[in-house]
């Protein structure tokens, strides 16, 4: 596992990390423009893309999902909007600490969510630990066994889990409420 710390102040920049392959983009069929993206890599992973990058075109970046960086802040003079939201290219995301800027942030229409650490303005550093120690922050929640539903085209009903007998309405089978239920009143 490793963390990314800022190369000025050596504040923390990200949770402990494991390192993965990068991934391809998504299909475009499976983004959309209406509604927030997924992110291109999982939480607790980062990889590193050697291909050039950006307005400055900066090889060997490293991405990282946005719900993995920590102590940043987002410099609203330097973003790059596209048609919806953030379209990344520069360095728009500053050290929390120290005011540096060390990031780029990507979240537009048709494409996933990534934050892009540039090598020059970030140190990484190896925690020691194994993958295998990391605990599962989703352990605990037995709920979570199915993968989310994909809303982005359909809409979606909850599947029931179990019977609740307790919320089911059973005074609708006494008498005198069918009976009030089917009167034969006269029109008024």
């Amino acid at each position: 596992m490793e963390t990314f710390r800022c190369a000025q102040c050596g504040s923390a920049l990200s949770v402990p990390v494991r390192l993965v392959e990068l991934p391809a983009q998504p299909h475009s069929s499976l983004l959309d423009c209406h509604h927030v993206n997924p992110p291109l890599l999982g939480p607790g992973t980062y990889a590193t893309d050697e291909a050039a990058y950006g307005c400055d075109q900066v090889a060997s970046t490293f991405v990282l999902s946005p719900g993995d960086v920590r102590g940043t802040r987002l410099v609203h003079d330097l973003v790059l909007v596209g048609c919806w939201s953030l379209a990344g290219g520069n360095l728009c995301v500053a050290c929390e600490n120290c005011g540096a800027l060390v990031a780029s942030r990507t979240d537009d229409c048709r494409v996933a969510q990534e934050t892009r650490f540039h090598p020059s303005t970030v140190v990484r550093e190896t925690d020691g630990k194994e993958v295998d120690d990391a605990a599962d922050p989703f352990a605990l929640l037995a709920d979570w066994d199915n993968a989310p539903p994909d809303t982005r085209r359909h809409g979606w009903l909850p599947k029931p889990t179990r019977f609740r007998p307790e919320l089911a309405a059973t005074r609708w089978n006494s008498p005198e409420v069918k009976k009030d239920l089917y009167r034969d009143d006269p029109p008024a």
